[in-house]
Order: structure tokens, then C-alpha cells, then sequence
């Protein structure tokens, strides 16, 4: 017997020996239950193997991060002491390790405050990793403690090619088919009757954005119904009655209770006129509590730590941010529905604000740079320490989310709606000057990283990351959704310049470098089943897995990684040119998102136009839901391999307020182009 199980009896030491080389932990925990029970151990054993039972049993039926509740108020790396009721020259240790090193891994991917800081990342990382060497010292089969250490885990068919498939239609066919695969599991392995996934309210809520190719772009009527059964259920919660979060805490998280609830639902059920006048509700928000007018007479946000009642009054909170937009989402898209004049007027005049901020030099911004904050009440673009960059101090409860650039396109994307709903061009002044400092970078690059705070810096920064889903940087994803919706050719230098898979271009050079993206997406998607579902343990987090891979502790850097680029899927699949926080959708494919795939070519106010290919054997019917033209009257067309082919209605009247839906049929296994254009 392996001195890892000396001194367990035979029946208990076999029982140990199944227990760490399941690769289930359903199973893991039926069995330490069966070892538990054991008549044969002593009484120490027996106390030690039901308290890790029972540990077990509440990794797998309590909520994903249980454990947190002992950690409160303890120093972050008070977490690898965590006490399993185990000795340490237990037998059971080196089980107990599995979970260690797990919760460890979890907690380096979701805290922020502990990934960015050189010396604790670096300890979460070791000790996660010598966690995971000991449990496959004992149990060499163990799965889930190999992948963390590096052994990538093939799941799932690839597809058979079908002839004449574009190669763009084949890539995108089979990720949206596994990130379908993954979302059912989490809808079957982890919903709860109340709707919730089990990391909590805050964490949850924030699932729909990496579901959004399939849960937006198409229609599945699972993944539908698990959305609006979770949304709806969060939005009924007490501390949201009033129509807000009632809890003082920063915007992201004071925000998102609504916006990553209301804004799925205002997609999802269009029609519902309840969640368009909670959208219109934020303006009240807006005016009554969170915004004043400045010493310089503007208005702005007073602090960035806000609830429905109350902005912080703290000196250091005091701070309107990049990140207040985040509270204006379900608000923006009211007012982009409604053209409410009251509260477009009132968006616009915060705008007004950020305006002139990014137009004045001061201390030590560049003109023309959007600031990071302005300070309430002296309007000045300043930050924490001196640093206009940096509202939150180095180490600061989320430093790094807040820090320049933010979520930048989340205001830059305001500004550019607050253009095409006014016709001011006072609003594009930002968006102008900062893609001429990113220009002027890209023609003539620096050689090294330049100084935090200098105009090189900010163009550097202003960069789309191409190994992470999200609205910090990447002004190009704006630049190209003002493109899209208005057909300005203002900004093709840069577009070019950016990359293919954050413009979606479909020259030939683009659909090239969009092909290569998505190989390189489908990669990350071939591997680690239990790195999206079983393994996880923030739900906020679901496809960051790979971050703990990460070479040489650039976690943020994805260095040496790859996640699946599911924001690339949604931009291609509904014409959106950014994230679906704020969505812009042209189009919603009334179908499940198997066996096709779609490429929204055209998408502005005024036409569309998209590729699809169905690779299922016989025709298949389906609606596009039209969701960004205007009011009037279109001609639309069918090409099927480049030949015209009839709709069973040609002229298609689009309704303001009203999403038209266009009925139609794909023939098996063929290039189709479906096109609208206004009637003459």
C-alpha cells in the first residue's frame, strides 16, 4: 500500500484511494461519506473523514464560495490555513490539498486586490500549485489538480467539414455550439428554483454577458427562460424595491443589480413596457441623488460609491468616474427607445461635463484625453495621490478597475448616442481627439512603456485587449460602432489599423485576421470542460479559467494564454460592434444557435446586411428580429450561393418602437446573403 494511506485500515484506505482519483465530486463525496461510516477506524479517523465529508457535502449543495464566511476580516493568505478538521500528517491531507488548492486558484482569479499585487499573486499562485502536486503525488488520476497544473483536457466532437462552409461559418459554428453546451450545463447542474446559480446575487448577475452570442445573438428556449427566470427573480429582491441597489457600495457593484438584470430583460422581452419605465427611473436617480452642479456650474456624479438614497459623502469617494455610465445603461437605452426629452436632456448635460473635461490640459492630463474623474465639488480632473489617472490609490479596493482607462467605451459609446439622437457634433469632440493620439501612436509607436499619466501612455492604453473581454481600453470598438450605425468613413485609418476582430471587416485581408482569431478562440474552448462549469467558483469569472495559467504571474496579461473570445461571437452573430452591456444590436436570429452560423456584414440605421450558413441536412425556418433600422419601408433580398431567391415578402415596414420580424427560410448547406435597403 502507498505510504500516502499508512495506518488506514485496508477498506478505509481503499475508499481514500477512490475518493481522490474521482473526477467527480458527487462521487467524491458519496465516498468519503462511505469511509466516514466505517466501523474500522479509530476515533480520530472517524472525526477527521465526517468533517471532510461533511466539507464535501458543502462544496457541492452550498453556495460556490461557502468557505468566504470563516475569511472575514482576516488577511487575504489567512485562506491556506483554511481548517478542513484534518491534521496535517493525516492521510486524508493531501485530499484535503484538492480543495486548498482550488479555493486558492479561485480567489487569485476573482480578487483583483490579490491578482495585481506582485507579492500575494505570487503566493496565491505557488501555494495553489504546490497544492495540486501533492494530490497527484497520492492520486495520480485525479483530473481537475492536473489541469491546474498546466495539462490541457480535450472535450466535446469537433464537427464534420461540410463542403462549401466559408471557413469564418465553421469556427463560429462549433463555438457557439460549446458555449451553448456550457451555459445548459450551468442551467441543469446549477440553477436554483429562486433562479440564482449559487455565487451569490452579485456574482451571477454578471453570467448573461459571456452568454450573450447565444443568448442574444439567437433565441434557445432554455437559455432564454433560465435568463429571464433569474433576472426577473433579482429584480424583485428588497434592496432593490425602490428600483435601486439601497446599499451604499462603489458603482460597479452598486450598479449592477440593475444593469446586468434590467438590460437583459429590456432585450429579451422588448415589448414589456414595465422594464422601459424602470430604464426611464434611473434619470430620477440621476437627478435626485447622484448628480449636482459643480463649483464651475457642470453637472456631475458627486461620488462614485452611491445607492438609491444617498452618495457617499466620504472626501476620498468623492469622485465622478468613467464608471458611473454603468448606473446610465438601462437609462440610455430608454432613452434611445422613448427619445424621452427630459431625460436625454439630462444625460446630455452630464455629457457636457466629461466634454469640456477632456478638452482642457490640467493637472498633468493631456488635452484632449478623457479624465479618469472629476472631483466633487471643484470639477477638477484629478484622482487619489495626485494622479489624475487613478480615483482609487495603489492597493485600494478596486484599484484596477477604476484606474485609466476604465471602462472607457462605456462613456465613449454615451457620447457617440448622444450624437446620433441630438445631431451635436460637440459630442464626438472626445471620440476626435483621442483617436487622433491613438493614430498618431500606431504610425509611429514608442519603444517602451511610457510614463503613467503622459499623452503616450493614455494612447498606448487606449489599445483593445486582445485576451480579455471587457470595456477597458479599446476606443476602436466605439469608433466602429459610430461606423456601423452611421456609415462614416471618418475613421477607416484607424479601424485598419486596430484589427479585423474588433471591427469585424470583411475584406479579404479582415476575414483573414477574423478567421485567425477564432481559431485561436476555439482553442481555448476545446480544452477544459470543468475550467467553465464544475470547477468554478465565481460565477463572475466563468471563462477566465485560463487566467491561472498564465505565465510568469501576468494574470491580467493573459501572457502565454488564451480565453474564448465571446465577445468576437456576439459582435459577429448581431451586428453589435461592442460588449452587450449597452447593446446595439441590428439584429436577434429567432432560431437556437446549432448547426449555423451568421456574419452581420452591414448593420447601420438605414441597412442590413448579413452572411448565414445552416449545416443541418434539410431547410430550416427562422425570423431575423430587426432591431436597429429606422422607421419606413424596406426592400429586402435573398442570394443562395450568389443566385437571387424569393422571400415570401419582399418590403419589409419597420414600425418606430416595434422590433419587425423577418420570416424566412435557409436552404441546407449554402451561402446565403439576406439584405434590407429602404425603398426609393
Amino acid at each position: 500500500m502507498s505510504p500516502v494511506f499508512a495506518g488506514l485500515p485496508q477498506d478505509a484506505a481503499e475508499l481514500l484511494k477512490q475518493a481522490g482519483n474521482a473526477n467527480d465530486d458527487r462521487e467524491r463525496q458519496t465516498t468519503l461519506e462511505k469511509m466516514a461510516a466505517l466501523p474500522s477506524l479509530d476515533a480520530t479517523q472517524k472525526k477527521e473523514a465526517v468533517s471532510l465529508a461533511d466539507f464535501a457535502r458543502r462544496w457541492n449543495e452550498s453556495g460556490l464560495k461557502f468557505y468566504g464566511a470563516a475569511m472575514r476580516g482576516k488577511p487575504y493568505r489567512a485562506l491556506g490555513d483554511y481548517d478542513f478538521g484534518v491534521a496535517a500528517d493525516s492521510p486524508l491531507k493531501p485530499l484535503c490539498e484538492l480543495y486548498r488548492g482550488r479555493m486558492l486558484a479561485w480567489n487569485l482569479i476573482e480578487n483583483s486586490n490579490v491578482r495585481t499585487n506582485p507579492k500575494e499573486a505570487k503566493w496565491f499562485k505557488d501555494e495553489s500549485v504546490a497544492s495540486f502536486k501533492r494530490v497527484t503525488e497520492a492520486f495520480p488520476k485525479n483530473e481537475a489538480a492536473r489541469m491546474y497544473l498546466g495539462e490541457a483536457q480535450p472535450w466535446g466532437s469537433i464537427p464534420e467539414k461540410v463542403a462549401g462552409a466559408p471557413e469564418w461559418a465553421t469556427l463560429q459554428r462549433e463555438q457557439l455550439e460549446r458555449m451553448a453546451e456550457i451555459i445548459r450545463w450551468w442551467i441543469t447542474h446549477r440553477q436554483r428554483d429562486n433562479g440564482e446559480f449559487g455565487g451569490g446575487w452579485g456574482d451571477d448577475c454578471e453570467m448573461w454577458r459571456w452568454w450573450s452570442s447565444v443568448l442574444l445573438g439567437f433565441d434557445d428556449p432554455q437559455i432564454t427562460a433560465a435568463q429571464l427566470k433569474f433576472s426577473r427573480s433579482a429584480v424583485t429582491r428588497p434592496h432593490l424595491k425602490g428600483g435601486f441597489n439601497t446599499e451604499i457600495t462603489d458603482v460597479e457593484h452598486a450598479a449592477e443589480d440593475t444593469t446586468d438584470n434590467l438590460v437583459p430583460l429590456m432585450v429579451l422581452e422588448p415589448d414589456n413596457p414595465k422594464w422601459t419605465q424602470w430604464g426611464l427611473k434611473m434619470g430620477d436617480f440621476m437627478r435626485d441623488v447622484w448628480t449636482g452642479r459643480n463649483e464651475r456650474g457642470h453637472l456631475q456624479f458627486k461620488s462614485f460609491y452611491f445607492s438609491a438614497t444617498e452618495a457617499a459623502p466620504q472626501p476620498h469617494r468623492a469622485f465622478d468616474v468613467i464608471a458611473n455610465v454603468g448606473a446610465l445603461h438601462p437609462a440610455l437605452l430608454a432613452w434611445q427607445k422613448t427619445g424621452d426629452e427630459k431625460l436625454g436632456a439630462q444625460i446630455c448635460t452630464w455629457l457636457d461635463t466629461w466634454v469640456d473635461a477632456t478638452a482642457r490640459e490640467e493637472n498633468g492630463k493631456p488635452a484632449g484625453i478623457l479624465p479618469a474623474s472629476l472631483h466633487w465639488p471643484d470639477g477638477a480632473a484629478s484622482g487619489a495621490e495626485g494622479h489624475w489617472w487613478e480615483p482609487v490609490k495603489p492597493g485600494g479596493y478596486m484599484h484596477s478597475y477604476y484606474i485609466w482607462p476604465s471602462v472607457i467605451t462605456e462613456i465613449t459609446d454615451a457620447l457617440m448616442l448622444a450624437h446620433v439622437m441630438t445631431g451635436k457634433e460637440t459630442y464626438l469632440a472626445p471620440l476626435r481627439s483621442m483617436a487622433a493620439i491613438r493614430l498618431k501612436y500606431l504610425k509611429n509607436p514608442a519603444s517602451a512603456k511610457a510614463a503613467p499619466g503622459s499623452e503616450i501612455w493614455c494612447a498606448q492604453e487606449l489599445a483593445p485587449r486582445r485576451n480579455a473581454n471587457s470595456n477597458t481600453g479599446g476606443l476602436v470598438k466605439t469608433l466602429a460602432r459610430f461606423k456601423a450605425l452611421t456609415g462614416t468613413t471618418e475613421f477607416d485609418e484607424l479601424l485598419k489599423l486596430e484589427g479585423s476582430e474588433f471591427v469585424i471587416r470583411t475584406d479579404a485581408e479582415g476575414r483573414r485576421e477574423l478567421e485567425k482569431a477564432l481559431e485561436e478562440s476555439l482553442g481555448a474552448l476545446r480544452v477544459n470542460f470543468a475550467g467553465f462549469t464544475s470547477e468554478v467558483r465565481s460565477t463572475d469569472r466563468c471563462v477566465r479559467f485560463v487566467q491561472f495559467l498564465a505565465q510568469d504571474y501576468a494574470f491580467d496579461d493573459y501572457k502565454g494564454v488564451m480565453q474564448p473570445k465571446h465577445e468576437l461571437l456576439y459582435r459577429m452573430v448581431t451586428g453589435d460592434k461592442n460588449a452587450p452591456r449597452f447593446p446595439q444590436m441590428a439584429v436577434r436570429w429567432l432560431t437556437p444557435p446549432k448547426e449555423i452560423a451568421a456574419l452581420v456584414t452591414e448593420a447601420s440605421t438605414t441597412r442590413f446586411s448579413a452572411e448565414l450558413f445552416h449545416f443541418g441536412k434539410e431547410p430550416r425556418q427562422l425570423s431575423a428580429e430587426l432591431r436597429q433600422l429606422k422607421p419606413g419601408s424596406y426592400k429586402a433580398s435573398l442570394t443562395i450561393n450568389g443566385e437571387s431567391a424569393k422571400l415570401p415578402g419582399d418590403v419589409v415596414k419597420i414600425e418606430k418602437g416595434r422590433f419587425t420580424k423577418l420570416p424566412f427560410t435557409l436552404p441546407a448547406q449554402k451561402l446565403v446573403v439576406l439584405s434590407l435597403q429602404p425603398v426609393p
